[in-house]
């Protein structure tokens, strides 16, 4: 593993102390031993941290790189996409507007949002503002996302206008399926039921009440002074990370749904505001007791059993923004982030009094093992050592991962040749929810074009018969995807696309698109 840079460490109080319970005089977790043992797991390019306990910020710390080719350290006031985790801003900013009775949970988007549709007429008109929050839509996990993600300008009328062409994979409020476009959606709302932008609603009302200060609600709203941290890709294999394209940041039409950029420090200031039973440093509420409760209130289960965290959870809900757990026999309220290029985690035990914070600039496990590690320490309950489980699974999936794509480079040693000319694969083919993807022929080899995408363009190379393979050319997106073409009375007539790994996020879901030729 590449040399850490320890770019400061804040650990007050680690000499012997009262455990956050009481019961005993321990000392607080090694704080930093567990954070560069994080890292050394999944030889991650940096990190930042941050923990609070019974009001107190016990540690605070970045580690490594700001960017992978430099000697930049990664530093503590470096603004972190928190990615996700934006969720429960957007169901707070609601929460404002349901105690000013302009938005009602249970009242159908349409009363926001006319034009809204979703692919039944019936859910359609009783889809309600809480159902676009607890990812029980009846939409496949990540439907859609390929119209933001990796790159695109889509605008949330784009989305709107999306929705009703894509398939539910279960039915309507049967089944958790995490999605993102909902919470776009949402964003509108807020924007719609308060007259001003969800980004200007967040800054006024909760970034500067609760003393989040730093914060930005993306990252086009920093200030000239701030520094964002670079995310990192790597193809698999590569020692080292790739600063992931600029054109992959959230853009502000999709910071509903995870565009937020904070210090650890105000993660801190944050997560004491939820410690306090959703109180401002200065007593202030911005929103009733009542609706903080109803952000913690789960709704849609997510999985039951004790393959969560090695049996240390047994259930899982979601609820409006937050993930609702049972933990080692405490209550655990969280959230995740992913980002091109970053991961973030964030881990709030309230009856403890406890938060924990993370980001990696790497698109990978370091800072959710390092939150869940530290949340076991600091416990002292089970003592199982998640960070060397996690690590184990990790260095599993990326082997899995290269030969996968090993394979999908060295075609079948019985292969077949297209079954038609290379010219007759040409032309435009449309999906209702996407819109237009483009096969050329340039040089001699067929080219893809991905309309919404300034990224995911690249050559296909030949497989088997109708299907080729998209190596995108920026190798470390690990999104590379077989493209298999119909071919009916000698004509080809559609495409079917899917990741050719399983390490390849779930928001590029290829596997949703019915892409008929339309020329």
């Amino acid at each position: 593993m590449k040399k850490l840079a320890i770019a400061s460490t804040l650990a007050l109080g680690l000499a012997a102390c009262a455990t956050p319970s009481g019961e005993a005089e321990n000392a607080l977790p090694d704080f930093e031993g567990e954070a560069l043992r994080a890292m050394e797991a999944f030889d991650a390019t940096g990190m930042a941290a941050a923990v609070t306990v019974d009001g107190e910020v016990v540690f605070q710390a970045a580690y490594g790189k700001a960017d992978e080719g430099t000697d930049a350290p990664l530093t503590e006031d470096m603004l972190l996409p928190v990615a996700s985790i934006s969720k429960a801003f957007t169901t707070t900013a609601l929460a404002i507007l349901v105690d000013r009775g302009l938005v009602d949970w249970d009242a159908p988007v349409r009363t926001y949002i006319p034009e809204f549709a979703m692919y039944d007429p019936w859910v359609s008109e009783h889809f309600t503002v809480r159902d676009a929050l607890t990812h029980r839509s009846g939409l496949p996990l990540g439907a859609g996302d390929l119209l933001f993600w990796p790159d695109s300008y889509s605008t949330a009328g784009d989305i709107i206008a999306a929705l009703p062409h894509l398939r539910p994979s279960t039915e309507f409020r049967a089944a958790y399926a995490y999605d993102n476009l909902l919470y776009i959606v949402a964003g509108e709302i807020v924007a719609r039921a308060s007259g001003e932008s969800w980004a200007d609603f967040v800054r006024e009302e909760i970034f500067e009440p609760v003393g989040l200060e730093e914060c930005a609600t993306d990252y086009t709203r920093m200030r000239e002074d701030q520094t964002l941290m670079t995310g990192h890709e790597r193809a698999p294999g590569e020692e080292e990370g790739v600063p992931v394209d600029e054109r992959t940041l959230f853009k502000p039409e999709h910071a509903a749904a995870g565009g937020i950029v904070c210090p650890a420090s105000d993660m801190m200031i944050w997560a004491q505001f939820w410690l306090d039973g959703a109180e401002t440093k200065d007593g202030e509420r911005i929103i009733s007791e009542k609706q903080a409760s109803e952000l913690w209130t789960g709704v849609t289960p997510k999985r039951s059993g004790g393959s969560f965290n090695a049996g240390a959870s047994h259930m899982q809900l979601y609820a409006l923004g937050w993930n609702i757990t049972d933990f080692e026999g405490t209550l655990m309220v969280s959230h995740s982030g992913g980002a091109p290029g970053v991961t973030s985690n964030f881990i709030l035990l309230p009856e403890k009094n406890i938060g924990i914070f993370a980001s990696s600039n790497d698109y990978r496990g370091t800072a959710s093992t390092f939150t869940t590690q530290i949340a076991d320490d600091l416990l002292g309950g089970r003592q199982f050592d998640y960070i060397a489980a996690s690590g184990e699974r990790f260095a599993k999936s990326i082997a899995e991962a290269q030969a996968a794509l090993a394979g999908a480079v060295s075609p079948p040693a019985d292969a077949a040749a297209p079954s038609l000319p290379l010219a007759a694969y040409t032309g435009v083919y449309r999906d209702a929810w996407y819109g237009d993807v483009t096969i050329s022929l340039k040089d001699g080899k067929l080219f893809i074009d991905m309309s919404r995408s300034e990224i995911l363009d690249g050559s296909l190379s030949h497989y088997d018969g109708d299907r080729f393979v998209a190596f995108w050319p920026d190798r470390s997106l690990k999104a590379d995807a077989f493209v298999t073409f119909t071919e009916e009375g000698g004509k080809i007539t559609r495409i079917a696309m899917e990741a050719v790994s399983d390490i390849t996020d779930f928001s590029y879901d290829f596997h949703d698109l019915d892409l008929v030729r339309v020329d």
